[in-house]
């Protein structure tokens, strides 16, 4: 293991081992003792015949129907779509295959739509389970015996460029080879100022500057690559370029997703980190493994990628156990579906609820894989660093400053006579009083919004004996009433006030109908002596309030009147009260001491407010842990509520043997995994990688399926180069620019991307790599383009994002906006990121939303865009700053204003400026005609509509 790793915690050795890969992966599979030696059974001659005739046609090779096949002894084993075993060999009891084929229900009974087994077959079946299953040739066979021949899963290969073309650039003696069997040949090299653009997009989503071109153009047409390649490698673009594509592939965003699209305040840090990442050219198997473990090398916020996807969390759809159990498992599907699908190019998830249906997969693995993950959980965190070590250095000044305010507030209370302010629990005590109902008049909350309550109580005395009891309860008969209803449907949540439930999972609260004064009143069923009155709150807290009691006359039973029991005016206001100091109003205080009072109130509520940020520390949305993780079970067609059988945590079976105790420290856990995926005999963290990367350069990987090397996906069109890279990728360090160089050195990539009939009719797709695939710029770089290319451009790196609507987060609609001020000039992947949510104008050029995963983005072509991109404010304005840049210019160059002179070199700077390079002739006498007739911005306008500068060519 490289010197990278020496500070991460000791986890006991690497248990890789040796990659077993084609060969059988055997973990050892204890087999019950048998009753009967087997002997006086033929398998051959009679087992095999009868699960042939009624089995195979089901649950053989061609078809797995419930996922259980039967023609090898490990997959009966191991069992299908149930989790439970077909058979265990020495206990025919617990074989599921024997459990299906008794059944007397005929919709379980097993041949389904034929005739039941003879109990002579079934009695043969049940002595050859018992017996031991004796299956000739397949003995050593378990449940966890798993083999695959498919491409990906195989080891790395050691691959020798091809001779035949030596002394040429290894990648283009790979692809040579391959084009000179297809009778093909690659395409002449690209032109100097095309290959720059290309280079420059490629690298850092931007076009090239008139100060590149200068540098690395030569007066003849040439261009120098190398040290535009140092240039462009070195500048901070580069990792805001390439952070896009890796947030595609886990398709981060800062809100939840579904429903309630609830935001993720603290989630930018995350992005931050891979930019940060990617320009320090941190090693890949570092990268990977900190967003594994990052916390146990201080990168909290490399974490982010574990809680990168969409979540409905526990409690925010339903909050029965069902749906708590169900929202548990479905945010530990999305952290294995971004771990597998990012890191290895294999869909995991889909053995959650059987046994994968085209990759060698099991639903055990899935769920020994959730394992390892079973203490996460989503949600802000610690951001561990600079920042923290600062903000913690400030808290004892805060605390000193916090205790001479509580002391001013000390001596002001003892003043003026005043009680202190309720503190956690809300209750009112008073002197014992015959009462028929309760009122609560609330006069203000804390914020100012609709008074709100969960419940009210009142309590009786204990007196004669009897024990105290809640007299405003439902079920003693007690009536609620109150001022006003929020909603129509209010009825139902204004009864939970004297339900006597303090569940707050299934309970909504009765709210009023508006902000100000509101009052709800409990009438009892009986008269009681009560002293004491307690009420959960709902949303704002009550501040400001009066209580009173009907009172009851001991003598004649009957009311005597409305009585005043307790009050606000006699207190301290609470610390979150916020209320200006003239509308509160408090015994024994003048308006100026009252003005004294709630001013100490307010810098006591502001040094509170520091203490408690400056305690919890700078925040980041990453994924926590819990030390000890709770069991993990298997379960029955995934569903929660059906747990089959403890697993530990473990890898699946295909990927090697990397399994855990079941009460591995939870650290370990991730550790061990980030380990064993960056092992350089890992066969798929590499490969998947290599892919990626060529794939961005290109737009098409070599793998054309890049998060799915599975049977499913498809094979690559180079094997041989695709494990050259993956080998040369670890060899290097893993390091991401020098792969990046490589690849653009190559006459593979510096070829023209212009079409060739010849080779058209040899390779219409382009697989064979013969000329440089030409793919439209995604929104975010045509955005960042268009506002380069104008000079408004902000190059303010990192911190919270810029937003492209007028509002964050929630249920409700989005409105975009349409003018944006210089924070909002900034470049496209510091915009705040909302998930399942378009953006306007970029959106259409397939700009994804983050509510899947996007390891290739696709290329449509629609009307929208192009009426976007013409039409649009952001459009129309950029085109106006840029056609006052460009006026300026000229007119600072000496030329005079509206003279054809002008308006030429006005031409000039704008095909520079927006496509780098100069008008030909007979661009320039066309768009001179424009100017003169519709004005410069005009000019813009078209420009931005241009294939070539949308299209990367």
């Amino acid at each position: 293991m490289s010197q990278i790793f020496r500070g991460r915690p000791a986890c006991g050795p690497m248990t890789l081992g040796r990659f077993l890969l084609p060969r059988l992966l055997a973990v050892a599979f204890l087999v019950p003792g048998s009753t009967a030696s087997g002997q006086d059974i033929d398998f051959a001659a009679e087992v095999w015949p009868l699960l042939s005739t009624h089995c195979l046609d089901c649950h053989g090779p061609e078809e797995q129907a419930g996922g259980l096949r039967i023609d090898r002894r490990g997959a009966l084993l191991r069992g299908g779509d149930s989790g439970q075993p077909g058979i265990v060999p020495g206990t025919s009891g617990r074989s599921h295959l024997l459990q299906r084929i008794r059944s007397a229900d005929a919709s379980e009974r097993m041949p389904q739509d034929a005739p039941a087994l003879s109990a002579e077959q079934i009695d043969l079946l049940s002595r050859w389970v018992q017996s031991g299953a004796e299956w000739p040739g397949q003995m050593e066979a378990t449940a966890n015996t798993l083999s695959s021949d498919h491409w990906s899963l195989q080891a790395l290969q050691t691959v020798d460029v091809p001779v035949e073309f030596t002394g040429e650039h290894p990648i283009d003696a790979f692809i040579a080879r391959r084009l000179q069997a297809a009778g093909l040949s690659f395409s002449p090299a690209a032109d100097a100022i095309g290959l720059l653009r290309r280079a420059s997009f490629d690298l850092c989503g931007l076009p090239p500057t008139a100060e590149q071109l200068a540098r690395h153009v030569s007066s003849d047409g040439r261009l120098d690559i190398d040290p535009l390649l140092d240039e462009l490698l070195a500048s901070p673009h580069y990792g805001e370029r390439w952070a896009q594509h890796w947030l595609d592939i886990i398709r981060w965003a800062e809100t939840v997703g579904f429903e309630t699209n609830l935001e993720r305040p603290h989630a930018w840090p995350y992005r931050d980190w891979v930019i940060q990442a990617l320009n320090e050219d941190k090693p890949y198997d570092q990268f990977v493994f900190e967003q594994l473990a990052g916390d146990t090398l201080g990168q909290d916020a490399a974490l982010g990628f574990l809680v990168a996807g969409p979540a409905n969390l526990p409690g925010q759809v339903g909050r029965d156990e069902e749906a708590m159990r169900q929202a548990r498992q479905d945010e530990l599907d999305e952290v294995i579906n971004t771990v597998s699908q990012a890191l290895l190019g294999l869909t995991i998830g889909c053995a959650r609820c059987h046994n994968h249906k085209f990759d060698p997969l099991l639903a055990q693995d899935y769920y020994a894989f959730q394992a390892i993950f079973a203490g996460l959980s989503y949600g802000d965190r610690r951001w561990r660093g600079e920042t923290n070590d600062a903000w913690t250095r400030e808290i004892p000044g805060v605390q000193r400053q916090i205790a001479a305010l509580q002391e001013q507030l000390d001596h002001l209370q003892q003043k003026y006579g005043l009680r202190a302010p309720l503190q956690d629990m809300h209750s009112e005590s008073f002197p014992a009083v015959r009462a028929a109902a309760i009122r609560m008049e609330i006069r203000a909350t804390a914020a100012g919004h609709p008074a709100s309550l969960y419940e009210i109580e009142a309590w009786t005395t204990a007196e004669e004996g009897r024990a105290v009891e809640n007299v405003a309860l439902a079920r003693n008969g007690a009536v609620p009433s109150a001022s006003s209803f929020a909603l129509a449907n209010q009825t139902r949540h204004f009864e939970n006030l004297v339900d006597g439930s303090r569940d707050r999972r299934q309970a909504f609260p009765w709210q009023a109908a508006q902000s100000g004064e509101a009052w709800l009143q409990v009438d009892f069923a009986q008269p009681a002596r009560i002293d004491r009155i307690v009420w959960d709150r709902g949303g704002d807290l009550p501040v400001d309030y009066v209580i009173q009691v009907l009172s009851v006359d001991p003598a004649s039973n009957t009311a005597a009147g409305w009585q005043t029991v307790a009050h606000t005016r006699n207190r301290l206001p609470r610390l979150i009260d916020t209320r200006a100091a003239d509308q509160i109003e408090l015994d024994n205080c003048s308006p100026q001491e009252t003005r004294e009072l709630v001013a100490i109130l307010a810098q006591l509520r502001q040094a509170t407010e520091e203490l408690e940020r400056l305690s919890a520390g700078p925040q980041v949305y990453a994924a926590s842990f819990d030390d000890t993780p709770p069991e993990t079970w298997l379960l029955s067609r995934g569903d929660p509520m059906q747990p089959l059988r403890r697993v530990a945590p473990a890898i699946p079976l295909i990927l090697g043997d990397l399994q855990l105790a079941p009460d591995e420290p939870e650290v370990h856990r991730r550790v061990r995994l980030a380990e064993h995926l960056i092992h350089p005999e890992q066969p798929l963290t590499a490969r998947v990688m290599v892919n990626r990367v060529w794939q961005y350069h290109f737009g098409r990987g070599l793998v054309t399926t890049p998060s799915d090397f599975g049977r499913m996906g498809q094979p690559p069109t180079h094997p041989e180069l695709l494990d050259w890279l993956a080998r040369w990728f670890i060899d290097e360090g893993w390091s991401l620019k020098k792969l990046h160089r490589l690849i653009m050195t190559s006459r593979t990539y510096q070829q023209s991307s212009r079409p060739r009939e010849a080779a058209l009719a040899v390779d219409a797709q382009g697989q064979l790599w013969w000329r440089f695939p030409p793919r439209r710029l995604e929104g975010e770089a045509i955005r960042d383009s268009m506002l380069a290319a104008c000079g408004q451009l902000n190059l303010q790196r990192g911190g919270p994002g810029f937003d492209f609507f007028d509002q964050r987060g929630g249920l409700s609609g989005y409105t975009p906006k349409e003018t944006f001020a210089a924070d909002g000039k900034r470049r496209m992947i510091y915009a705040h990121k909302i998930r399942m949510q378009s953006i306007d104008v970029f959106g259409a050029f397939d700009c994804p939303d983050s509510g899947q995963m996007r390891p290739t983005r696709t290329q449509s072509i629609t009307p929208l865009q192009a009426l976007g991109l013409l039409n649009s404010p952001f459009t129309v304005h950029q085109a106006q700053s840029l056609a006052e840049r460009i006026a300026k210019e000229v007119s600072e160059e000496g030329y005079s204003a509206g003279s054809p002179e002008a308006i030429e070199r006005q031409v000039e700077c704008a095909f520079q400026r927006v496509l780098s390079r100069p008008p030909t002739a007979q661009e320039s006498q066309k768009m001179q005609a424009l100017v003169s007739a519709h004005g410069l911005a005009a000019l813009g306008r078209v420009l931005f509509n241009t294939s070539e500068f949308v299209v990367l060519r």
